[in-house]
């Protein structure tokens, strides 16, 4: 809460101001893990479920620098941001951009799927690191929850 000198009061000014920085959730869908302590260890990123062949778009502009498949993250993609921060998609049912391409907010990159470590659902997991820490993805995407 912030007072200002003629008295009058502004509730919330700080939190208004972050969210509206946030980039877009790179999909739809409903959260089913958050960032943080789970059963099985620490959870590094944010899974967002819907059905399989969810357009997945690269939320924030930047190059894609990485695509595979491994094991726990399944088919998925890296892209560098301008700040050197990365985002990692996982769990993709396909890819749609190849290493090297450049890519905004609402490119399409791929789809959601279960492939790698899942529960079976179709889900995105969206992973964030920056300065070489993996942060919570809700740091810079507003994503539903």
């Amino acid at each position: 809460m912030i007072t200002l000198t003629a008295g009058l009061v502004l509730v919330g000014a700080a939190p208004t101001q972050a969210a509206e920085r946030l980039a877009p959730c790179p999909t739809t869908g409903h959260a089913i893990q958050e960032f943080g302590l789970a059963p099985a260890g620490f959870h590094y990123g944010l899974n967002i479920a819907n059905t399989t062949g969810t357009l997945v778009k690269a939320g924030l502009a930047g190059k894609v620098t990485s695509s595979g498949t491994s094991g726990g993250l399944g088919k998925h993609l890296v892209v560098t941001h301008a700040d050197a921060t990365k985002t990692v998609y996982a769990h993709l049912w396909k890819h749609s951009v190849a290493v090297g391409t450049a890519v905004n907010s609402s490119t399409k990159i791929g789809e959601m799927g279960a492939t790698g470590t899942t529960d079976g659902r179709a889900q995105l997991h969206l992973q964030v690191i920056a300065e070489g820490e993996k942060i919570n993805p809700r740091q810079k995407y507003k994503c539903p929850q």
